[in-house]
């Protein structure tokens, strides 16, 4: 995965290597006064810890944000990321391996 000057990302998939998808990325906010964000932890070693030291991050700065906070569980293929759908300005993911 690339990303432009322009905004866009370049996705390719590996498995199918002539498939190649360029996308706009979102618009970013302005300021996060005011605004409701959303944290996906995965639950991955330390994922939530990371997230909170991120939301008090946050809160020092803004203190009239609103947050929701969505966890995985153990099954795979739940999803979990559709939960914060219409609530949220805005996504923090603790992501990764």
């Amino acid at each position: 995965m690339s990303t432009s000057a322009l905004g866009l990302v370049t996705l390719i998939n590996p498995i199918d290597a002539p498939a190649v998808a360029r996308i706009s990325l979102a618009r970013r906010l302005d300021s996060l006064q005011g605004k409701s964000i959303g944290f996906i932890d995965n639950i991955k070693p330390n994922a939530g810890l990371f997230l909170r030291h991120i939301e008090e991050m946050i809160r020092g700065d803004y203190s009239d944000v609103k947050t929701h906070t969505v966890r995985k569980n153990f099954t795979p293929n739940l999803l979990i990321a559709d939960k914060l759908d219409g609530k949220v300005d805005a996504v923090v993911n603790a992501w990764g391996d």
